[in-house]
């Protein structure tokens, strides 16, 4: 299956600025332990759109955590992948 960058940011719900943007003081919302290195978290709404998003980002050898957010009832991915920081330098 051939899933676009366009693909991956119309599988994404929300995506916010995750290193050095105080994430950590609401880490209790994130079912898993995650890390607070990564550059961008992207929020989605359903398991295959997690699914979907994790293929794109492992085909184009894009390093990423994932985990669930209780406040928002969605999944997230974790990553350094910025679509939108690509989108500007393309």
């Amino acid at each position: 299956m051939k899933i676009t960058a366009k693909d991956f940011d119309a599988l994404t719900d929300t995506a916010m600025g995750w290193k050095g943007n105080d994430w950590e003081i609401q880490s209790d919302r994130f079912l898993d332990k995650v890390s607070f290195d990564w550059a961008v978290c992207y929020w989605v709404d359903s398991a295959a759109a997690l699914i979907l998003a994790r293929t794109f980002l492992e085909d184009n050898g894009h390093a990423f955590e994932e985990s669930y957010d209780d406040n928002m009832e969605s999944y997230i991915l974790l990553t350094n992948f910025d679509m939108y920081e690509m989108a500007v330098t393309a």
